[in-house]
């Protein structure tokens, strides 16, 4: 492991920036001298390229170069949003050389650069990119510098972060499942900054560059003296006549020219102003101005503190009081549509989908409330099956420009009350011995279905008495006649279809409301299907039943109807048992029919 090769040789960053700084000095007083010598060593010698290449160059005379951000000295962007770094430099140095002229693209990440149309992108070596990036001798070489997190022992680092950069390769020992890859080294130094990786490689450049920038606190560094990066240029697309012309020139750029440019970049660092410094140079008049700011507050936190507890006391009961009641709080932030829920909410929505609905009706109620309080019933689907009722309780709340900036509101469980108010509508509407509509709620449910018929559908009403029931009741007692009625309720309900009205709107009275009937034909069949199933059913009491049927094509009210079919109904108690009469409003009665009898 790498930390096990290099344990214990931390250095102390104070001393070491201090010596650089002082080498530093002394090579950008050179750097004048240096500069003449370069420009004599790179200008332009006719004798360096061969024909051919002279031809290429003439031939292909702009090349475009692919930049990576964040890798200072070499590339990077200043706060104005210019290109610089050493690579420039080299660049510059090659076209001086063999005449070549270079285009400049800067990109975000090495990912983005390899994807682009350039013809080149610097590299640092070793290993780590694509195959199909083929390499220049290299211009430069440096030491690997490992930078740590103080909070992480440089020894014990096997299972820690390591913060790598995209396209290089990971040094001997670290594992892929602990490494996090980032754009830049300037992203990957901030990661182990800031503790979101323990520990990093890099070239010494880079990492003394973003060291003097950021003046970072939290980085030690350990010199890896043998492992030696190179700098070179990688070429995108296969062509040896570029990367003959690229190595010759490199063959004779100047390294220690290099060095120095490096240097000079180092010595202009725009140090990045932090919190850390701010203080470490104002820390007396800081520690003042907080005193004073700490008198002036002291008596306002007091006051808020007993304000804050008596309010947390409040807040305490009153969810406390939310706990064991029925209701869920909420609020809402319209300007963001953000919905908070209280914990209770998962305890009565304990799915994903459960929540995700209530939060997206929720979100629609209060996004669409137009004062400043509503109180509405909304049903919910229940995780566990079945629907719950809920009351919504909302109110605004407005900051102090008068603007609404969130709604407070609560959800109160009414299920209960909400299934027993059915439960008690739904028996106000059903007849007690027979389980079919009552007689109100047979002429409400028929003259709704009149008014909404339309003109073409052929609707039917029937009005059925059991003949002779009187005679049941006095022979065999009211029990029996009970019974009856509830016999012939089922057959009924077994008769006619679910559509149909059917209620007992009598003694041993009942009406069938039939619905769009496709022909009178088929309330023949109905009504001797109906006295077929009575013969089979109800055979020890001799029941018969007679109808009076009303064909119902204009809109007319239940009261009208009804005394049509009476009359009907009347006419075939006349003719004798199990008789069926059609009302016709020219002639009053027509159709009898004689069904069959038991």
């Amino acid at each position: 492991m790498i930390c096990d090769v290099y344990k214990g040789r931390l250095i102390d960053m104070k001393t070491r920036l201090r010596l650089f700084v002082f080498i530093l000095m002394f090579f950008v007083l050179l750097n004048g001298f240096n500069s003449v010598l370069a420009e004599s060593d790179t200008s332009e010698d006719d004798s360096l390229l061969t024909l051919e290449e002279k031809q290429y160059v003439e031939n292909n005379p702009v090349v475009k170069a692919g930049l990576i951000d964040g890798s200072a000295p070499f590339s990077y962007k200043n706060e104005d949003g210019e290109i610089q770094g050493v690579f420039l430099y080299v660049l510059n140095n090659i076209s001086g050389i063999t005449g070549l002229t270079f285009e400049y693209e800067i990109f975000e990440s090495i990912d983005y650069a390899l994807a682009s149309d350039c013809d080149l992108i610097f590299v640092i070596t070793p290993g780590g990119f694509l195959e199909s990036v083929t390499l220049t001798q290299p211009f430069l070489e440096s030491g690997t510098i490992l930078y740590v997190h103080s909070s992480f022992d440089p020894g014990q680092l096997d299972n820690e972060i390591y913060a790598a950069v995209k396209g290089y390769s990971l040094p001997e020992g670290v594992r892929i499942e602990n490494t996090v890859y980032y754009d830049t080294r300037e992203a990957s130094l901030n990661a182990v900054e800031s503790g979101r990786a323990a520990y990093g490689a890099a070239n010494a450049f880079s990492v003394v560059y973003y060291k003097l920038q950021y003046g970072y606190k939290n980085i030690i560094t350990i010199p890896i003296e043998k492992e030696v990066q190179k700098f070179c240029i990688g070429l995108l697309k296969d062509d040896y006549m570029l990367l003959s012309v690229l190595n010759k020139a490199i063959g004779l750029i100047n390294p220690n020219q290099t060095r120095v440019i490096i240097m000079d970049l180092i010595s202009k660092i725009d140090r990045k102003i932090t919190a850390g410094m701010i203080f470490d140079t104002y820390s007396s008049e800081i520690a003042i101005i907080f005193i004073i700011v700490l008198s002036i507050l002291l008596l306002s936190v007091i006051s808020n503190i007993y304000v804050a507890n008596r309010l947390r006391e409040q807040s305490n009961r009153y969810e406390v009081l939310s706990q064991i009641s029925n209701e869920y709080l909420y609020e809402y932030f319209p300007k963001t549509q953000r919905l908070n829920l209280t914990d209770k909410f998962y305890t009565l929505f304990y799915t994903q989908e459960s929540i995700n609905e209530v939060t997206s009706v929720l979100k629609n109620v209060l996004s669409n409330m137009d004062s400043d309080y509503s109180n509405l019933t909304i049903k919910l689907r229940m995780p566990g099956g079945g629907v719950g009722a809920f009351k919504s309780i909302n109110l605004n709340i407005y900051d102090r420009r008068g603007r609404i900036e969130s709604i407070m509101g609560k959800l109160i469980d009414i299920s209960e009350e909400t299934a027993e108010k059915e439960k008690l509508m739904i028996k106000a509407q059903i007849d007690g011995l027979t389980g079919l509509y009552n007689a109100d709620t047979t002429q409400n449910l028929v003259n709704e279905r009149v008014k909404k018929k339309d003109f073409h559908q052929l609707d039917a009403f029937i009005l059925m008495d059991c003949d002779g029931f009187k005679i049941i009741n006095d022979t065999y007692g009211h029990l029996v006649g009970n019974k009856v009625l509830r016999e012939l309720a089922n057959v009924l309900k077994n008769t006619f279809r679910s559509t149909d009205i059917i209620g007992r709107v009598g003694g041993d009275e009942f009406c069938i409301y039939l619905k769009d009937i496709p022909s009178v034909d088929f309330i023949h069949e109905r009504c001797y299907k109906l006295s077929e199933i009575i013969e089979n059913t109800i055979k020890e009491n001799n029941v018969t039943v007679s109808m009076g049927i009303v064909l119902v094509r204009e809109k007319q009210a239940y009261e009208t109807l009804f005394r049509k079919a009476d009359k009907a109904l009347y006419q075939a108690k006349r003719m004798g048992k199990a008789q069926i009469i059609f009302f016709d409003e020219n002639q009053l009665f027509s159709n009898a029919h004689n069904m069959p009898n038991n």
